[in-house]
């Protein structure tokens, strides 16, 4: 007489195969063999490619399985239905960006209030959540974003100025303190700054007919060193830098990765560029008067000069004795690359060596003026070769009106929003969309991941 006791494991396993996961999980726990072919790595990688298409596995953890991974991934396709936990209603105009810092215990958000908030986390639960500190910006129009530095020690703050022209500010503030500790003026006023290393920090823009990405000190009293000027301002290359991504180079503390977004007109950014920053330790005795160092551009194919024509700059060294950072920095600009889109946001991680960029395509690839009312989120290697294309985000704004939609990453999760009040959830790993949560009544601007909770 057959039974359930006694069928062929291949049968069961067959039989598995269409049983949802809550029933799989009951499953589990009906007998030691039951538990055993269904832990069974080739079941779940069957299952695997069935429903998520996924023919191997990408994830670095030691512990990853097939059937975590699953379990995983299927756990978050799950979580569309759910609501936010938690509102936090002190800004009183549009927040246009929010940031994590790198312990993982504060939240900044940016606003169009003229102000940027501080929120803690409780060490006791990931949903308590309350004000450390509120800075304002009486005289700026509005605060683009706030980012942690690397040791969370300095706070980086964009924002415009408007008197005759806008004009974009970049702020460093101590923190926890949050003290001034400078600023600096940028061209055209949406060029964002970015932290290059703990202390250092760049800026870009386009004045005077030439292209410039700028780096400063913290600590120094000169206001700006040229780490890239075109003065020729070639008319093919994309030189009106605007926002920036930087990244620990592999393999090599004292380089780091540029990635920054660039475009021919003062409209949008639709190119990406990338480069390489080695680090100089030592400075060149010869070159120490004044505390004067030479800073060399270079590019890595010869045929690039057109673009990258080789000349010497100049930038002061660092005034902070104690500080560890290289001194003097080589930079190698790669690659330009057109995504002919109206670039809104973009985030580099480091760990899966991924560039996430938010866009809107033009229309007409002969007319830029004009771009699509679909968000499409492009996936790079930190070579800019594109891997992958998802298309989940919607745009309501004209063209001439376009705003940011920012983009974050974590190991295991990539997030954005879109004009109609939705955040998308994306495994960074394997590419795809896993969920769409609900729950905004106007535009999501940013959502952001956490550094230490990959789950959060």
């Amino acid at each position: 007489m057959v039974s359930w006791s006694n069928l062929p494991h291949f049968l069961l396993t067959d039989i598995f195969s269409h049983l949802p996961l809550v029933d799989i999980n009951q499953c589990l726990t009906v007998c030691r063999t039951w538990n055993q072919i269904l832990q069974d790595e080739v079941h779940w990688k069957r299952r695997m490619g069935a429903d998520w298409g996924i023919e191997s596995l990408r994830e670095s953890r030691e512990s990853c399985t097939w059937f975590s991974e699953y379990k995983r991934l299927h756990g978050m396709s799950c979580r569309g239905a759910l609501k936010p936990w938690a509102t936090l209603n002190i800004h009183e105009d549009e927040v246009l960006n929010v940031s994590m810092s790198h312990c993982g215990k504060y939240i900044s958000t940016s606003s169009k209030d003229k102000s940027v908030i501080i929120w803690v986390i409780s060490e006791y639960s990931a949903k308590s959540v309350s004000m450390f500190r509120k800075i304002p910006f009486p005289r700026w129009n509005a605060v683009f974003q706030s980012v942690f530095n690397e040791d969370d020690s300095f706070l980086l703050v964009s924002g415009v100025l408007h008197n005759e022209r806008p004009i974009g500010k970049v702020m460093i503030l101590s923190f926890p303190k949050c003290k001034p500790m400078k600023t600096v003026d940028c061209v055209p006023y949406d060029c964002f700054g970015s932290w290059l290393g703990s202390r250092t920090f760049i800026v870009g823009g386009y004045e005077y007919g030439s292209s410039n990405v700028i780096m400063h000190s913290v600590y120094e009293e000169v206001s700006s060193k040229p780490v890239y000027s075109d003065p020729n301002s070639n008319p093919q290359y994309p030189c009106h830098c605007r926002r920036f991504e930087t990244c620990n180079l592999k393999g090599d503390q004292n380089s780091k990765l540029l990635f920054y977004a660039c475009s021919q007109t003062t409209q949008f950014a639709h190119a990406l560029t990338v480069a390489v920053f080695n680090g100089v330790s030592k400075p060149n005795p010869d070159h120490e008067r004044d505390g004067v160092l030479p800073f060399h551009l270079h590019s890595d194919d010869d045929n690039d000069d057109e673009h990258f024509p080789k000349s010497n700059y100049r930038r002061t060294s660092n005034a902070n004795a104690g500080n560890s950072e290289p001194s003097d920095y080589t930079a190698t600009f790669k690659k330009v690359v057109n995504l002919k889109a109206a670039i809104i946001g973009f985030n580099a991680n480091q760990n899966l060596e991924k560039l996430f960029v938010n866009c809107r395509p033009w229309i007409s690839e002969d007319n830029p003026t004009e771009i699509s009312m679909e968000i499409e989120t492009r996936i790079f290697d930190f070579d800019l070769n594109l891997l992958y294309n998802v298309s989940k985000g919607e745009a309501i704004t004209p063209s001439n009106e376009f705003f940011l939609i920012h983009i974050s990453s974590s190991s295991l999760y990539t997030a954005s929003g879109d004009e109609k009040g939705k955040i998308h959830i994306f495994d960074s790993n394997y590419n795809i969309h896993l969920c769409t949560l609900m729950g905004h009544s106007d535009v999501v601007n940013c959502a952001t991941t956490s550094p230490t909770d990959l789950n959060f």
